[in-house]
């Protein structure tokens, strides 16, 4: 990976923090998400909402690639990922994310999901990580901090792709096959076979 500015900032985390966390703020209280180089994504670190004040906000939605261009979409109730074109196009699933207000800022926690976020993307509870999809709505999950935890990836970013490493099992990577129509899973090993590298932009 190529070293990143101290400058360097994601705005569309900017937003997605402020958005979710900016009742109560504090106006001095600052903070960002780290990326890979180490540089922070500028997030304004806020108080967080009383649990039981249930604001009427939803989750961003981001279209997800890997830098094989391959996009995510279902197959039997599991995530795969392919080069979907033409009327294939309309299966590809977005990316729906709110933050996790329990976990450090500067590691930008995202909880995961799809289908508009009514579906968490979960890391699972087994000794080693096994991608899997549950019934959980994103915005339930905000204001659960310790269930929230397995559906929580820190995201990093390096200027033009993301990293999404699970939160419940540091080293653990979301990550797709070099072959197309394969499913997404979880890599200890970024960088080697498995492509752990995104483009991630919001729709």
């Amino acid at each position: 990976m190529e070293p990143v500015s101290d400058s360097l900032v994601d705005p569309d985390m900017e937003e997605l923090f402020t958005h979710f966390l900016d009742e109560g703020s504090d106006p001095g209280a600052r903070g960002g998400c780290a990326t890979e180089g180490g540089a922070v994504e500028d997030v304004s670190i806020m108080k967080l909402p009383t649990p039981d004040v249930r604001p009427p906000k939803q989750p961003f939605h981001y279209q997800i690639r890997d830098t094989s261009h391959k996009a995510f979409y279902l197959r039997d109730n599991s995530l795969v990922a392919a080069n979907l074109q033409g009327e294939n196009a309309s299966q590809e699933e977005k990316v729906s994310v709110v933050p996790n207000r329990g976990l450090e800022r500067k590691r930008c926690p995202l909880i995961l999901g799809i289908k508009g976020g009514r579906q968490g993307l979960s890391c699972g509870t087994a000794e080693q990580p096994q991608l899997q999809l549950e019934d959980m709505h994103l915005t339930e999950l905000f204001y659960k901090d310790e269930e929230a935890k397995r559906f929580t990836f820190f995201k990093t970013y390096n200027g033009s792709t993301h990293r999404f490493e699970a939160a419940t099992y540091p080293g653990w990577f979301l990550c797709t096959s070099a072959q197309a129509n394969e499913l997404i899973s979880l890599t200890a090993h970024p960088g080697e076979a498995a492509i752990t590298d995104f483009y991630f932009q919001r729709k």
